[in-house]
């Protein structure tokens, strides 16, 4: 029952293991999404500043500027989701190669318990029968040798001997002549 435990707490402890490593990582992720994206932010006002006080500057100069900061930003907003994406993926498959190790391990351990118990009760029924075939055995031979004393008793209470009286037999001659 302990080893169970041992199993449980074993899976309860990597199960935390990992869902912090991935929070780690995606509010690292997030943080440096966070950094760029105001870099970014603060870029633009500059330009959009610049523009306004430096009229020279063409509207059009000044909206492809703002175009690529926002094809900037786009970037680093699917670079931050992919990054997250395959971080969670592989931990999340790591994760579940440690659930299946972790169930097979368990499996394991209780078919283990179960030859163990098994081997145990036919160890017990085996010492059980020859206890019970050894006292069956004497009973067997006591009632056998009681049952002939008591049939020897009656034979020889009940039996009286007969004695065969033979009278001596005279026989006849047998006469030939008479037919």
């Amino acid at each position: 029952m302990s080893e169970i435990l041992t199993l449980a707490a074993k899976f309860k402890t990597q199960s935390q293991q990992q869902a912090k490593t991935i929070e780690q990582e995606v509010q690292n992720a997030t943080t440096q999404l966070n950094s760029f994206m105001a870099a970014k932010l603060k870029e633009s006002e500059t330009i959009i500043k610049q523009g306004m006080t430096n009229l020279d500057t063409s509207n059009e100069q000044l909206l492809n500027t703002l175009a690529k900061h926002q094809t900037d930003m786009s970037t680093a907003l699917e670079t931050y989701m992919s990054n997250v994406q395959a971080h969670t993926t592989e931990h999340l498959e790591q994760f579940a190669e440690d659930i299946e190790k972790t169930i097979e391990a368990y499996t394991q351990h209780i078919a283990q318990l179960i030859t163990q118990r098994e081997d145990r009760i036919a160890k017990v029924i085996k010492s059980e029968m020859k206890k019970w075939a050894t006292v069956t055995s004497c009973v067997a031979l006591a009632v056998l040798i009681f049952g002939m004393l008591i049939g020897a008793a009656l034979v020889n209470k009940f039996s009286k001997p007969i004695y065969i009286i033979q009278k001596p037999q005279t026989q006849q001659p047998i006469d030939y002549s008479q037919r």
